[in-house]
């Protein structure tokens, strides 16, 4: 890594190698050292909240990719336990509001599910009880966060459909049968308020330059790396939900002590946490089969 680079110019970086993880499962194997031993000289030096946070989604993206590989390279690298820390350091923060101070995109969230759920998979020699309990708690934490934002904006794109819908049949008292607004209120309309728009916009355009939210109390913005919701990965097939629930049947099955262990430590709250989780992921295995079938039924009748 280039030591001389500042902070900004070092994210296109991790996101390039976060492709690879994603895009590549199986076959860079031989990169996965590398790429981590540059991740966490550049994680140990960087300032900024949302690149270390960034870094923390590609270490993510690596145990999504190899959990036993990279957690190996970790210990290798003497830095297990530290990036670890930091990883639930920084999954725990909150603002003053109580929301959460960082990974507050679904996608990031999906990331750190996906790297929690995978090191769960984690036989008990590379995850003892403690660690296990652990990393169980915060992949539920997680999940549920995740649950209720993907929910939040599915409720607010039905409100965007519907106001769609309400407005392509508005017709408003200016207009006639035709649709079409009187040309002298028109003008006199456009005199009067050219002025006022244009100074209304520049308002407008300075304090959008200047906007900060209150209850933003860190140091960084991330509006400039947005575009993560738009990019299409094989991630985006793959279910949280679904992904926890399978890998803890396969641990109940391999391990029936070790998960009744960790049923037994589990504080009623996450019990709970947990039983909703399960729930919800079934519910997920019938929309996605019914969201199979309609495709399947489209095709067939185009």
């Amino acid at each position: 890594a280039d030591k001389d680079m500042e902070d900004n110019d070092i994210v296109p970086a991790p996101k390039l190698i976060e492709v690879v993880f994603q895009n590549c499962r199986g076959q860079v194997d031989h990169w996965v050292e590398p790429y981590l031993r540059i991740t966490v000289e550049r994680l140990n030096r960087t300032q900024k909240t949302y690149l270390k946070c960034l870094f923390m989604q590609l270490i993510a993206d690596a145990l999504y990719y190899n959990a036993a590989l990279t957690l190996s390279i970790l210990q290798k690298l003497g830095v297990a336990s530290e990036i670890f820390h930091l990883w639930f350091f920084l999954l725990q923060q909150v603002k003053k509001s109580g929301l959460r101070a960082n990974f507050k995109r679904e996608h990031e969230k999906k990331v750190c599910c996906l790297g929690l759920i995978s090191l769960l998979a984690l036989p008990a020699d590379l995850l003892p009880g403690e660690a296990l309990g652990r990393v169980f708690r915060a992949t539920l934490d997680l999940l549920v966060a995740y649950k209720d934002q993907v929910a939040e904006a599915a409720k607010e794109e039905e409100a965007e459909a519907e106001d769609d819908d309400d407005m392509d049949g508005f017709q408003t008292d200016d207009e006639d049968e035709d649709g079409n607004v009187d040309d002298k209120e028109m003008g006199i309309l456009a005199e009067d308020g050219d002025e006022a728009d244009t100074l209304t916009l520049r308002k407008l355009a300075e304090q959008a330059k200047s906007f900060r939210p209150a209850d933003d109390d860190d140091d960084d913005s991330d509006d400039d790396y947005s575009d993560d919701e738009e990019l299409q990965s094989p991630i985006d097939d793959v279910d949280p939900f679904i992904f926890f629930v399978d890998t803890m049947k396969v641990i109940q099955s391999a391990d029936p002590l070790r998960f009744e262990s960790l049923s037994q430590t589990l504080e009623f709250n996450y019990q709970a946490l947990a039983n909703g989780v399960a729930q919800h992921a079934e519910q997920r295995r019938v929309e996605i089969e019914k969201e199979k079938l309609e495709k399947a039924s489209a095709a067939t009748v185009s």
